[in-house]
């Protein structure tokens, strides 16, 4: 039997992803020192820009493991432009939320232990990122 994750599981997972596309679909994210925050699954804020990208460094993992086809570059995009300030369009918020609903969709249908792996590993690549270490190519 595969185990996938409860549905109020997954809600705890995507609840601060979907919040924050949530409040840029309105145009009205909060901000710190000029950097778009959101609030984090602990409730701290955490800069965007950051936590997209590694929103897709995870699930492009997921992707290649899993033999899933998900076009995560609308995600980067959006990450690139909020890191620089960059003015967003409807088109880009979209697109890229269109990128979250997908991966919603995969995730509650992978196995927890898949999902659970890649985010350890995601947790370990960001650790050494902090740390100056760069994954080997």
């Amino acid at each position: 039997m595969v185990n996938k994750p409860r549905l109020d599981s997954a809600l705890r997972v995507f609840k601060p992803v979907f919040a924050a596309f949530d409040q840029l679909a309105t145009g009205e994210i909060e901000t710190v020192r000029g950097a778009p925050v959101f609030k984090d699954w602990s409730g701290e804020w955490c800069e965007l820009a950051p936590a997209i990208d590694g929103w897709a460094d995870c699930w492009d993992r997921i992707c290649r493991n899993q033999g899933i086809d998900i076009n995560l570059e609308p995600l980067r995009k959006l990450a690139r432009k909020l890191d620089y300030g960059a003015p967003l369009t409807e088109d880009d918020v979209s697109s890229a939320r269109a990128v979250i609903d997908a991966t919603w969709q995969a995730y509650i249908r992978l196995p927890v232990e898949i999902t659970r792996s890649h985010a350890q590993t995601e947790e370990i690549a960001i650790a050494f990122d902090r740390m100056g270490i760069r994954e080997a190519a």
